[in-house]
């Protein structure tokens, strides 16, 4: 299976001006702290939960799982390179927050239940989990057909997974973080090559960069989103 090694790198997602606007957007639901106990599972370079070390000064650093080796060199947080399922079914840790950021849909319905079930045992009184996924009822980034088809697959998915997540989840809230993005063509054409989302794994080099062809014949140079 191939990994995506690139959603947080040199992207709107690893920019501060993104993690600090969804920190303001967590703020409304986590009463953050100096003793809160973090887990980010699929945490990427782990920038959010390091912003949010530094921030509050947390006596527990935050622990960051992500299956690619990213070979962080943070010492606000600990990174673990390793598998999700594997780590829940050894570690003894407890948590406060745990926070699934557009990384769930990496794992097949069994694999949520177990994740979910054994999170919630995980959890100290009023902990919270964390599902981000996108938004498939508004989702307007720069597309080409073939992008487009399997984006539709995958927002199909999260809407299953969502479904799911209603089922195990009994006390639950859906809200919605909206960040404006403003890209030029040439630096979002360079995230595509790096497939930086994960409906572009699959594609050839040469599926690639023929998308990078449409793009260019059909959007505008700078791009609003």
């Amino acid at each position: 299976m191939k990994k995506l090694n690139n959603w947080d790198h040199n992207t709107w997602l690893s920019s501060r001006k993104y993690i600090l606007s969804f920190h303001k957007f967590l703020k409304k639901d986590i009463n953050f702290n100096k003793e809160i106990k973090i887990l980010d599972i699929g945490c990427g370079r782990g920038k959010m939960i390091s912003f949010l070390s530094k921030k509050y000064k947390l006596d527990h650093y935050p622990i960051g799982l992500d299956i690619v080796n990213h070979k962080v060199q943070n010492n606000r947080i600990k990174f673990i390179n390793g598998d999700a399922i594997k780590y829940l079914k050894s570690s003894k840790n407890k948590f406060d927050l745990v926070i699934f950021k557009q990384s769930i849909h990496f794992f097949n319905q069994k694999q949520i239940r177990f994740m979910i079930n054994n999170i919630k045992k995980k959890l100290n009184n009023n902990g919270k989990i964390i599902v981000c996924t996108l938004n498939s009822e508004n989702i307007s980034i720069p597309t080409f057909k073939l992008f487009e088809s399997k984006l539709k697959i995958s927002l199909k998915k999260d809407k299953i997974i969502i479904f799911l997540l209603k089922k195990i989840l009994k006390n639950y809230k859906i809200k919605i973080f909206k960040f404006k993005v403003k890209i030029n063509q040439i630096t979002y054409i360079k995230m595509l090559k790096k497939r930086f989302i994960s409906c572009l794994l699959k594609l050839s080099k040469k599926e690639i960069l023929s998308g990078i062809k449409e793009i260019k014949r059909s959007h505008k140079k700078k791009n609003y989103f």
